[in-house]
């Protein structure tokens, strides 16, 4: 199908003379056209959206360009136009949960998991998020393609996560403030993931991945449970381990 025969020609015109004239004509940079039109092809494009964007190599094959040069103005885009932190937390949400259901049962044989995103704002959200709330300094997130341990993979769904299934974290979490040694006002998702699940083996990191897939993916029900094997590993491990000073 041709190009053109996908796209509002009337709502993309409008929209780019629009912009175009905003500051008077010939004012605009070559490179800022380039960027505007390709924005514009995806805003008005039936079968593309800014929530399920066009890879950069089918961008290249539709516009005939590099398929470096197409994902470098796509991250320039996304930096530019669509840094609104509740907006990437949904997009981010998406590209996971979507990635789950192709994986379906699979995605519990490994303790990693493998996301795509090519989206260059998306990823720094991603990296900064983690890094900001547990800690997380790691160069999985400088390309396109995530290689995520469990607890990477866990981290990322608990900043995304429906806030129904935080809350019910939350209070499961509450109930053993005891065992994870938490005083007022810490944080209780962080302490979890520092006491119970960053840099565990991998049965740890199976269970992580399960938690942060029925987080996001409307489990609810199970979250209490797969909390509470969490915090009996810990306990038990601990008990182990004064076992052996002992």
């Amino acid at each position: 199908m041709n190009l053109t025969e996908e796209i509002d020609l009337e709502a993309f015109a409008k929209a780019f003379l629009e912009i175009y004239l905003e500051n008077g004509y010939t004012t605009m940079p070559k490179r800022e056209i380039d960027l505007l039109v390709l924005r514009l092809l995806i805003e008005h494009r039936e079968s593309w959206s800014w929530e399920e964007p066009p890879s950069a190599f089918a961008l290249s094959q539709e516009l005939r360009a590099t398929r470096s040069k197409m994902r470098s103005m796509m991250d320039e885009i996304s930096f530019r136009h669509l840094a609104n932190e509740d907006t990437a937390r949904k997009r981010l949400r998406k590209i996971i949960t979507d990635r789950v259901r192709e994986e379906g049962e699979e995605l519990f044989e490994n303790n990693k998991v493998r996301i795509q995103i090519e989206d260059g704002f998306l990823r720094e959200f991603a990296k900064d998020l983690v890094q900001k709330d547990f800690g997380i300094v790691d160069s999985s997130f400088n390309s396109s393609i995530l290689v995520l341990s469990g607890d990477k993979f866990l981290a990322i769904a608990f900043e995304v996560m429906p806030e129904s299934a935080r809350e019910k974290i939350e209070t499961e979490l509450n109930e053993h403030k005891e065992a994870l040694h938490a005083q007022d006002n810490q944080n209780l998702f962080r302490l979890f993931f520092e006491h119970a699940v960053k840099g565990a083996g991998n049965e740890v990191g199976k269970q992580a991945i399960n938690l942060g897939v029925t987080a996001l993916t409307g489990g609810t029900d199970k979250l209490p449970g797969i909390v509470k094997w969490f915090i009996d590993k810990m306990k038990s491990d601990d008990s182990d381990s004064v076992s052996v000073e002992v």
